[in-house]
């Protein structure tokens, strides 16, 4: 595949006078993590989960607020005609998981982690296939410090945790016991798309129970499997039964980004 065959011509787009709560909300309704910003017939930004997570809860902005205090901005582009491995070095190293698309200098579409990690997935003798060779690939990518928060502390703390360390999701626990897992795209459409009050609202009522998990003997391909076939971009991380860490999408083509590298700087 090109990204000409990823591309997603059809651009979710909200105008920059809107507000966080109309970003949250369209991202909830199209189940997507990202809208890009317009303006005067321009795209000047995009808006992700994360900007909302780390931006808004942390600086107590009112979510009434206009999205250009909390877009990301310019636009991380990248030409139709480069490689998906390309598009897959920009996003690992500018810590992104969103790309605009131009064609003669014309942003005509985007793509996200998700497409990348299908084309990967969807290729035979692909990254995926290459990283066979690799022995026992989840134990070297699995965070096994896991960062865990009570089910009954507020949303609020959450968005904080997750700001703080710089992450996309957080193990809830109940009386010690993992129970679910809360991410940013919880964050953003559960509290944010419904303007609820996230000083108030418990983790424990918007987690995702149980969680989802790989044996961390599974490989590479597996386990980036499972995250497509769920939606999802965190996965638990089991050994003996016992969830010992956790996965993210990011790790996986991290890996797949470094191991490119001498291809990629020798272009």
């Amino acid at each position: 595949m090109t990204l000409s065959d990823l591309i997603h011509r059809e651009i979710i787009k909200i105008v920059s006078t809107a507000s966080i709560t109309d970003a949250a909300q369209l991202m909830r309704e199209k189940k997507i993590g990202s809208v890009f910003v317009e303006e005067a017939g321009e795209y000047v930004g995009v808006v992700t989960d994360s900007d909302l997570v780390r931006k808004v809860f942390t600086k107590d902005l009112s979510f009434e607020s206009p999205v250009t205090q909390v877009m990301g901005s310019p636009l991380i582009e990248i030409d139709i005609e480069k490689s998906v491995m390309d598009a897959n070095h920009l996003m690992y190293f500018n810590e992104i998981r969103h790309l605009a698309i131009s064609e003669k200098g014309k942003v005509v579409g985007m793509i996200s982690v998700r497409d990348i990690v299908h084309c990967f997935l969807s290729t035979a003798a692909g990254p995926m296939s290459e990283m066979g060779d690799v022995i026992k690939p989840l134990t070297v990518l699995t965070h096994r410090n896991i960062q865990t928060i009570d089910a009954s502390c507020p949303a609020r703390e959450a968005a904080w945790q997750m700001a703080k360390s710089k992450i996309g999701s957080l193990v809830v626990t109940d009386k010690d016991i993992y129970t679910g897992i809360v991410t940013e795209a919880d964050l953003v459409r559960k509290v944010i798309g419904y303007h609820l009050d996230a000083a108030e609202i418990p983790v424990g009522v918007i987690m995702n129970t149980p969680i989802i998990d790989v044996d961390i003997n599974a490989s590479v391909h597996v386990a980036t499997e499972l995250m497509e076939s769920k939606g999802i971009r965190h996965l638990g991380v089991s050994e003996d039964g016992k969830i010992v860490g956790v996965l993210s999408i990011r790790d996986l083509i991290g890996m797949i980004a470094v191991r490119d590298l001498p291809r990629f700087f020798s272009k």
